[in-house]
């Protein structure tokens, strides 16, 4: 069956998630939020295969990632993850043209990620969800930014129900409880 090209894919796609800190999430809005939908969307590409790609922006000072990590984080002090050679290089070495985006702050370092992964040619969903920042506006700034230059808009959910396909898998039984919030 054909689906449409904004339809994320488990082939295609990998969750990045970005400088989800201690330090940073104590500072931004809806942080028990973004916090819990990091976590479903990470336990989700555990079940589901997909690879994942964490960054921490200058740990000494923001501290370490605040969820439970498959992968180590890269560390970084650019903004865009995109400024990283071992960010591009391994984006290229996972073979994936969708980029699932979560993290701190919506309006710096996800939204140019955003923006610099779109010139670079990859699909790029922002889980709005899944993202903030110190304060409302910016995030809302910040959305609208990277959904103007082209990137789709999807939610925690979205994300999860695109990537799961079908329901009465075992996949899905795994996801329920995630889904419904428990873990």
């Amino acid at each position: 069956m054909a689906r449409h090209d904004w339809v994320l894919s488990r082939a295609k796609a990998a969750l990045v998630v970005v400088d989800v800190q201690e330090r940073l999430l104590a500072e931004v809005v809806d942080r028990e939020r973004v916090q819990a939908n990091v976590r479903k969307l990470l336990e989700t590409a555990r079940v589901l295969r997909v690879p994942v790609l964490v960054t921490e922006h200058h740990a000494k000072v923001f501290g370490s990632t605040a969820v439970s990590l498959p992968v180590v984080p890269i560390q970084k002090i650019v903004f865009s993850c995109f400024g990283l050679d071992e960010f591009r290089g391994k984006v290229f070495e996972s073979g994936r043209s969708q980029l699932i985006l979560c993290g701190l702050e919506t309006h710096i370092c996800v939204c140019q990620t955003a923006l610099d992964a779109l010139v670079a040619g990859y699909q790029i969903h922002v889980v709005r969800d899944a993202c903030s920042a110190r304060a409302s506006e910016n995030h809302a700034i910040g959305l609208a930014k990277m959904e103007r230059a082209g990137a789709i808009p999807a939610s925690t959910e979205t994300v999860m129900f695109e990537l799961l396909e079908r329901g009465g898998t075992e996949e899905f039984r795994a996801l329920l409880p995630v889904i419904k919030g428990r873990p």
